[in-house]
């Protein structure tokens, strides 16, 4: 075993739970000391070893010493050799404990070598095969399998090897195999825990009666109990044997009288037979005895419905929902049923949006009432002014659900209304101090009203809310937009340490990335950093007319006139006429006049100056344009 693999084939569960002694653990530390040095050699990647006393193990069986007393050259050669197993198997133990699975298995590998049929170390041997194998290494994991079929071979009653085995079986879907050896099990260790294991490995191989032997037999183990007998019932329905199936819950009823979920659901089993009318007397029974029952209700609904009495339906819908007595789940769940089936069927929303501002009308436990109205709202595509009335009822309900704030958030930038933006923000930072979308949005609000200095105070609030367990692409995000913030007002030393920042959360950040280029190109400052970082945006995305013009700016900056040339007019090729893009046409004038063409420059700047409405703009641009007419 030279690799380890996340996969494992042994629950832990399912492992043995004995222990070596301390004082056989401290026995074996004496003798390595005398006897194992060439292993222990072999192993040289193992730590020192624990102490004898803190070590456990998982292998059931203990150590058979070869105490033979018998003189003779055989028998002293058997007598060391066994001696040497013992030390060998435990030091295995011992490194298992410390988690050094290569120096497990040579351990084990040379004890096997001695012993080739002791079953302890064919027991470790295969579940650190299987453990430790990865799903493609099929011979490793056909050796596993055979080695823990040998251990339990040569140890038959080992009940602990027999449910490794057995786990892995399953495992792997032999459930007939694994079927057979918990029965053998059984047989010694009766109990709850192998008796339920045997009753989902029958249901699961689909031997329902099996299952129902099983069942019966736990039964008569611990006593009937009410999860046994809807297991019953279950798997009797399962097996299509309706009269079981009925006599099951009849002995439910029986039994829990005074439980009338057992009622309701005989009138379910009734209803779904056919036998609607013995349905509709149940449940009638039991919501005159408890008029609350929420699973008689919801039975009733779901009858009134099918029977398409849309009277009887809406009448007991309204009571159910509206009755502050009701049961929460039963509320949702006749709520949920009704809008279910008004967006499956495509019907009219305004009688289900009437119910809906009922019940919302009445003090509300949680929020999950006015959450699935906003999810109706967005099945039916209702317009966002309904959806931010449903977002807002949920966060009077619950003020710090974050994902409804940022829900009003998403609608509110989508209008652009950075007021509300920032106003959004500041309540999600009030309630979920931690959540870092906020103050990334509040601040790229206020970057966008003007209020710089507001906006970086903002930003750093959230930059110290990173740690390790924050996105990575938010906090350079965050740490992005600063630089921005931090350029445009002049503090140029903590832009670039902010959009070092940021791209040391994410390397490939390509906003940051072309920002800060063009920064560091207009500061004229490592332009051949700012090159590398340019060219990765123009590699990444070579159809963005932003990137492709910082990059043929930096080119043009550097005097590579003919590249950058080629690059303004790729850029040119995806920009659109537009206020926002003056700036391309003004480098495209400046870079067509340094590679030789005024004619051309003349043009770009005139298109510039027609498009640019600021008004520095404009005089830079008027100037170039003078003086290209002079030396005409």
């Amino acid at each position: 075993m030279r690799t380890v693999n996340e996969t494992s084939y042994i629950p832990e569960w399912h492992k043995p739970r004995t222990s070596w002694s301390p004082a056989l653990l401290h026995w074996c530390g004496v003798l390595l000391l005398a006897m194992a040095s060439g292993v222990l050699t072999a192993c040289h990647t193992a730590k020192p070893l624990v102490k004898p006393d803190t070590v456990a193990m998982t292998a059931p069986k203990g150590v058979k010493p070869n105490r033979q007393q018998h003189t003779g050259v055989a028998t002293q050669v058997n007598y060391a050799a066994g001696r040497r197993f013992d030390a060998l198997f435990l030091e295995a133990i011992r490194q298992k404990e410390a988690e050094h699975i290569d120096a497990e298995y040579e351990l084990l590998d040379a004890a096997l070598k001695i012993r080739p049929d002791a079953p302890e170390a064919l027991y470790e041997m295969g579940v650190l095969k299987l453990s430790y194998s990865m799903y493609s290494d099929t011979l490793s994991r056909a050796q596993g399998d055979t080695l823990l079929r040998r251990a339990v071979e040569l140890e038959p009653g080992n009940c602990y090897f027999k449910e490794t085995l057995a786990t892995y079986l399953a495992n792997s879907a032999k459930f007939a195999e694994a079927i057979n050896l918990y029965e053998e099990i059984a047989e010694n260790k009766e109990n709850e825990e192998t008796l339920s294991t045997l009753i989902w490995l029958y249901k699961t191989s689909g031997d329902y009666a099996g299952a129902i032997r099983t069942i019966e037999r736990l039964e008569k183990l611990d006593g009937r109990s009410e999860p046994l007998s809807m297991e019953k019932f279950q798997t009797y329905l399962a097996m299509k044997d309706d009269e079981h199936a009925y006599q099951a819950i009849e002995d439910l009823c029986a039994e829990y009288p005074y439980d009338l979920r057992y009622r309701v659901l005989l009138g379910d089993l009734y209803d779904q037979h056919g036998y609607h009318e013995q349905a509709l007397d149940i449940y009638r029974d039991v919501l005159t005895a408890e008029p609350d029952n929420s699973y008689a209700q919801i039975s009733l609904l779901a009858y009134y419905k099918a029977a398409g009495a849309d009277s009887l339906y809406l009448d007991l819908l309204n009571r159910v929902v509206l009755n502050p007595r009701t049961q929460s789940g039963a509320r949702l769940e006749a709520m949920r049923g009704f809008a279910v089936d008004n967006v499956r069927n495509g019907g009219d929303a305004a009688p289900v949006l009437a119910l809906f501002r009922k019940a919302l009308a009445e003090p509300q436990e949680n929020r999950d009432m006015a959450e699935m109205l906003a999810d109706y709202m967005a099945e039916k595509r209702m317009p966002d002014d309904s959806l931010l009335t449903a977002m807002h009822t949920i966060l009077s309900i619950e003020p710090d659900y974050t994902k409804a704030r940022l829900q009003i958030l998403r609608i509110m930038l989508q209008r652009n209304n950075m007021d509300q933006v920032a106003a959004t923000c500041r309540e999600g930072e009030l309630y979920d101090p931690a959540e870092l979308t906020f103050y990334y949005y509040e601040g790229t609000a206020l970057y966008r009203m003007g209020r710089d200095h507001e906006a970086i105070r903002q930003l750093q609030h959230g930059v110290e809310r990173i740690d390790e367990s924050t996105d990575r692409e938010l906090a350079s995000d965050v740490y992005a937009l600063m630089g921005d913030v931090m350029h445009g007002v002049g503090l140029k030393e903590d832009a670039y340490a902010a959009y070092d920042h940021a791209l040391a959360y994410n390397a490939n950040n390509l906003l940051c990335l072309n920002n800060f280029a063009y920064f560091l190109s207009i500061d004229r400052r490592q332009l051949d950093k700012a090159e590398r970082m340019s060219r990765r945006t123009v590699e990444a995305e070579g159809d963005n007319a932003v990137y492709l013009d910082t990059y043929a700016w930096i080119l043009y900056l550097k005097k590579q006139y003919a590249q950058a040339d080629i690059y303004i007019k790729e850029a040119l090729r995806y920009t659109e006429e537009v206020a926002e893009n003056a700036s391309i046409f003004e480098h495209a004038g400046d870079i067509a006049y340094s590679a030789g063409n005024r004619h051309a420059a003349f043009g770009y700047w005139r298109k510039a100056l027609s498009l640019s409405t600021d008004r520095t703009a404009k005089r830079r641009v008027q100037r170039k344009l003078y003086r290209t007419r002079r030396t005409r």
